[in-house]
């Protein structure tokens, strides 16, 4: 073999890696660039959740808007955090009785930096504060925080598909029965359930 050959045989590992760094180096600024390319976001989802009712949950199904800041802290080796304000209505039913769950939530999300162009896992929080309405007695107001985890894939630099589960532990007041027949005091136990969803987001501007 020529010295020549040498050289250049003992130097391709060089340029792979500096290739290969390059290429990664570029596949997180586009990650980053991706998860957030507007400021603001405005997000529409189904929701499911559950409600516990003595020693049974009833599951429903519902609404979630929310507003997103997509920016709130971003960095080229941390990833982006995020922080939703929304809104949710879920309606429940078991035999007779009829539950309707709204409130108010905010949702914190941090996307880590990954090499990956359109699908972006996350871990996420959710704190809410509650309120049940029924059929059978008076509302009641409630509170619900926990975690968990979604993937969100981009359509295009506006709009993403975002999927997500949270395990939640919730809690209601004591409610009147106000139904023929019934008389007294109730209330719901604190319980451990899911907030499960897929939506559409949407960012803005440009």
């Amino acid at each position: 073999m020529s010295p020549l050959r040498s050289h250049r045989f003992r130097c391709l590992p060089r340029y792979a890696a500096a290739l290969g760094l390059g290429l990664a180096l570029v596949g997180h600024a586009a990650s980053l660039h991706a998860q957030g390319a507007q400021k603001y976001g405005f997000q529409l989802s189904v929701l499911s959740t559950s409600i516990g009712v003595g020693t049974e949950s009833t599951g429903g199904f519902g609404l979630e808007p929310q507003f997103r800041l997509n920016r709130l802290y971003r960095s080229a080796s941390s990833g982006v955090v995020s922080l939703g304000i929304g809104a949710q209505w879920t309606t429940h039913s078991s035999g007779a009785d009829e539950i309707t769950i709204t409130g108010a939530f905010v949702e914190p999300r941090w996307v880590p930096v990954l090499p990956y162009e359109r699908v972006f896992p996350y871990l996420s929080g959710r704190v809410a504060v509650l309120n049940q309405s029924n059929n059978f007695g008076t509302s009641s107001s409630g509170l619900a925080y926990g975690a968990g985890g979604g993937l969100a894939y981009v359509v295009n630099r506006r709009v993403n598909i975002d999927a997500g589960v949270a395990i939640i532990r919730q809690s209601f007041g004591d409610f009147t029965f106000t139904r023929d027949g019934l008389s007294g005091a109730g209330g719901f136990d604190p319980f451990t359930t899911y907030a499960a969803k897929l939506g559409v987001s949407v960012g803005f501007p440009r």
